[in-house]
Formats: C-alpha cells, sequence, structure tokens
C-alpha cells in the first residue's frame, strides 16, 4: 500500500511558484530523506502533505484516502513547544488534544528525560525528543519532521537519529545532513527549482545510477541535473 501519494501537486504565491507538477509515491514503511538546495520547495512540499498550506493545483493522499490531518503527524524546524511547561504537562496536553493518544508510545521515546523540568531548561536535543515524542504519541500513519537535527550538536543528531531509526511508522524527514540520512533512509525524494527530480527507493536508484552510495548520487544529480521526472 502507498502510504503517501501526490499527483501534479504546486503551490503559487502571486506569480512564483514555490512547488510544480510534483509527483510522490512512497509505500507504507518507508523511511523517505526529503533533499535539496535551500529554495528547492522542500517546506512548502512539507507544509502541503501536512494540510498546513493548501495547494494551488494537484492532490494528497496518505494511506489512499484525501489527506486527514489526524493521521499525519508534524514536526517543524522551529519543534513548537510551551518552553515554560514541564514535559509532563506537554505529554497531558498531547493526551488532551489528540483522540488516539497513546502516552506509552511518547514515554518510549523520554529516557533519562526528566518529567518535572521545564521545556527551556531541557538541552536541545532533549526538546527534539519532546517534540518526537508527542508526534510519535499521537498514533498518526505518516510522521512528517523537517530539519529535526537542525542546530543539534553531533551527540544529539545520534542520539535523535538512533530514536528515529526505530520508529514504526511511515517516516518523511528533511534534513541537509546526507550521512545521517543515509544511515536511517531506504528512499530518497530530491527536489531541485520547485520540482521533483528524482523519487524511488535507494536500491533502485542506485542500481540505475554509476554512484555507489546516495550521498554521491545527490550530489552528482545536483551538480549534473537531467530533466525533471
Amino acid at each position: 500500500m502507498k502510504a503517501l501519494e501526490t499527483s501534479g501537486l504546486g503551490k503559487r504565491y502571486r506569480r512564483r511558484w514555490a512547488l510544480q507538477d510534483s509527483t510522490i509515491e512512497l509505500p507504507a514503511g518507508a523511511m523517505a530523506a526529503l533533499v535539496g538546495p535551500n529554495g528547492a520547495g522542500k517546506t512548502t512540499l512539507l507544509n502541503l502533505v501536512t494540510g498546513l498550506l493548501t495547494p494551488t493545483t494537484g492532490r494528497v493522499r496518505v494511506f489512499g484516502r484525501p489527506l486527514e490531518v489526524t493521521k499525519v503527524a508534524f514536526v517543524g524546524q522551529d519543534k513548537p513547544l510551551y518552553r515554560r511547561w514541564s514535559v509532563n504537562d506537554m505529554l497531558r496536553f498531547g493526551a488532551a488534544t489528540n483522540s488516539r493518544w497513546d502516552r506509552g508510545r511518547a514515554e518510549s521515546l523520554l529516557h533519562d528525560i526528566p518529567y518535572g523540568e521545564r521545556v527551556d531548561r531541557l538541552s536541545g536535543g532533549q526538546r527534539t525528543l519532546v517534540a518526537l515524542a508527542l508526534a510519535v504519541g499521537k498514533r498518526a500513519d505518516l510522521l512528517v519532521l523537517d530539519e529535526p537535527l537542525a542546530e543539534l550538536d553531533p551527540l544529539a543528531r545520534v542520539q535523535v537519529m538512533g530514536v528515529v531509526r526505530g520508529l514504526e511508522t511511515t517516516v518523511l524527514l528533511s534534513s541537509h545532513i546526507l550521512a545521517d540520512l543515509a544511515e536511517v533512509c531506504d528512499h530518497l525524494i530530491l527536489l531541485g527549482a520547485g520540482r521533483v527530480r528524482l523519487c524511488g527507493s535507494f536500491t533502485d536508484l542506485l542500481n540505475s545510477h554509476p554512484a555507489a552510495t546516495m550521498e554521491d548520487l545527490v550530489l552528482d544529480y545536483l551538480r549534473n541535473p537531467e530533466p525533471a521526472r
């Protein structure tokens, strides 16, 4: 089954297209890396598939049905948390705002994080894990992560990516850190100039390209772009 499908998806701001004619297919259980240079349309795409933006053209389907925001969990770059609240306050908030809330799943990501501590006193890595826990506790069918590793030190990145690797759901993950993505992801979506340039499993893409690694594939493709497909 396809976890995420977009067909002819586009978003225009006045005369400028931020994203055009984007068709994507991700199978259920995929761990997909979304990559591309700044301005390629990554954040626009993520906002469209999470329902934060309304498309100008095209459609989004999640597990074969029109997009329902209750079926998608999103962790944005700024990881919006109430910083004066404790971790336990945030967990109670998650329970109050999600009908499918699973506190056990949320807590499974919070080992060694003190529940009584205020969010603004946590480290960057701990705040990221709290944001991930709230998303996972929602029991969404699709988890979308926009630059979850931003501003994290190397140790925190390793910790967060270890948690992401163990998630039992379909994940769409945007990041500029290709090495981290290559370790946990099995699918790739490459955007360039507001269009999808590559979309598929690492195995299929590497079998049809002389590159030896996902990093080589992305870098080679950005340096020598082919027509959008």
